[in-house]
């Protein structure tokens, strides 16, 4: 009976840790690797950006096909990336400095020196979610 009783409770518990697994929703990226497929975490993702109708992720180790429409990623990967062109995400945290000496646009340099621009459509929105908007004084 001892030993019914401990099986339950282990089976209980890892059902919880499945359904709360389930329930959650699903970050990572599916991504084509010259290995097969793998899953990239957002963590490990540099930028997300589309180009001759495909959509690719960047991370530290190399650019890869995903399969997933911009729309989709960026609901899927959270606030945690920042939408800064029609066709192209950056992760926040990846932006490591800002250039605003460019008339109506922002140059970002991310992690590991990859170079983008926020197109003028987005330079206020990219502003606003970064905190970088001048207070008005009065």
């Amino acid at each position: 009976l001892f030993a019914w009783t401990i099986t339950v409770v282990v089976l209980s518990l890892a059902l919880e840790a499945l359904a709360r697994r389930l329930s959650e929703p699903e970050r990572a990226v599916p991504a084509q690797t010259p290995c097969g497929v793998a899953l990239l975490k957002p963590e490990e993702i540099l930028r997300v950006y589309a180009q001759r109708q495909r959509v690719f992720a960047q991370t530290a180790q190399g650019v890869f096909p995903v399969k997933f429409r911009l729309y989709e990623l960026e609901e899927r990967l959270g606030e945690e990336f920042v939408r800064i062109s029609s066709s192209e995400l950056v992760r926040a945290s990846a932006i490591r400095s800002m250039d605003f000496s460019l008339a109506g646009t922002i140059r970002l340099t991310l992690e590991g020196g990859t170079v983008t621009y926020v197109s003028r459509r987005y330079v206020k929105k990219i502003k606003q979610t970064l905190n970088l908007e001048r207070r008005r004084m009065g």
